[in-house]
């Protein structure tokens, strides 16, 4: 395993902000162009699941299949849980996981979903490949990602350019590739 696997630093932490803001995701607002494809009892893997707002909407969406959210930070899937018991799922577990090595044999789900997660690997293609692995033959693999070399505003602030090169500099050195959306 790379050096970059093992160092990985979640650039953005758990601070209660962040999670405010991650709880308001949804899987309408965060993975719409998952929706159309999932049916009742597909077994689905949310990567990166942080407080389980999507994966408690996926479960809800597959209410005779099985969805596994998956973090690498313990301490988040104890909110992951409580969202779920919230919604009264039953067809939902967590698991601490590392995206390069799954706990699954080959071809165990219908569907496997990340949200912004790869910029947060040092591989991301690594990653994909292992979420192929665990994915059905015909299955599906959902990622929605980011790209901060791609990101621009207007009216133009060097503030911001300052901003974005400090945070790529920074995620890259806690292992993460935050341009993985281009990958």
């Amino acid at each position: 395993m790379p050096e970059t696997r093992e160092t990985a630093v979640y650039t953005h932490g758990h601070h209660e902000s962040v999670l405010r803001s991650h709880t308001w995701r949804t899987a309408a607002n965060s993975a719409a162009y998952l929706l159309g494809s999932l049916e009742p009892d597909m077994r689905v893997l949310d990567i990166g699941c942080g407080p389980g707002t999507i994966t408690a909407d996926l479960a809800a969406l597959v209410p005779d299949g099985r969805v596994t959210g998956a973090d690498r930070a313990p301490g988040i899937l104890e909110q992951a849980r409580a969202t779920a018991e919230r919604r009264g799922l039953a067809n939902v577990d967590f698991e601490v996981a590392d995206v390069h090595s799954l706990g699954h044999p080959d071809g165990t789900f219908d569907v496997v979903h990340a949200h912004q997660v790869l910029q947060h690997v040092g591989d991301p293609v690594g990653a994909l490949r292992e979420m192929a692995r665990v994915t059905r033959s015909g299955g599906l693999i959902a990622v929605r990602d980011a790209d901060y070399a791609a990101m621009t505003w207007y009216p133009a602030v060097s503030g911001l350019d300052d901003w974005l090169d400090l945070y790529r500099r920074v995620a890259r050195a806690n292992g993460g590739e935050p341009d993985a959306g281009r990958r």
